[in-house]
Parts: structure tokens; C-alpha cells; sequence
């Protein structure tokens, strides 16, 4: 008993070492892993040129766009939001 009571203070530490290294190890595993996750679909680089507004009384124009759009949702799987359209010359 007095060897316990003597090295009492010693025990504990590492018994709260041990408890706090089992609780990093659960929070570790816990985490959601970053390679699961699909990555985020990243725009193309802006190159500097000339950019040209699509008509929307252009009929053709708004027919490729939606066309695209609906193309790019059935590839990918995920809802598509349509932000901008311009005409490539």
C-alpha cells in the first residue's frame, strides 16, 4: 500500500495520458475522410478575350444552352445551375 500511495501522482498521469491519446484516436477516425468526398467541379481558367453576350432572342443560342445544361446534369448526376452564357467566336 505505501508503494501505491508513493507513486500515486506517477499512475495517474499516465493513466491520463492514456485516456487522452484513446480519445485522439476516436476523434482521428471520427473525421470524414477529404478523399470520400467527390471534388468540386472547377471552372476553367478565364483567358483574357474578347467576350460576346448571348442574344436571348436568339433562339438557337437558347436551345444549345439548355441543350448543354440538361447534357451536363445527366453526365454528372447533380443539379446544374446555369450562371452565365457566351458566345465562343
Amino acid at each position: 500500500m505505501e508503494l501505491l500511495a508513493r507513486y500515486s501522482g506517477i499512475t495517474a498521469i499516465i493513466v491520463y495520458l492514456f485516456i487522452f491519446w484513446v480519445y485522439l484516436q476516436i476523434k482521428k477516425n471520427r473525421k470524414p475522410s477529404v478523399e470520400a468526398e467527390e471534388p468540386a467541379v472547377k471552372s476553367a481558367p478565364v483567358v483574357a478575350e474578347e467576350r460576346y453576350p448571348l442574344d436571348i432572342n436568339d433562339e438557337d443560342a437558347t436551345v444549345a444552352a439548355l441543350i448543354a445544361s440538361i447534357e451536363y446534369r445527366q453526365e454528372k448526376g447533380t443539379d446544374v445551375r446555369v450562371l452565365s452564357v457566351r458566345e465562343v467566336r
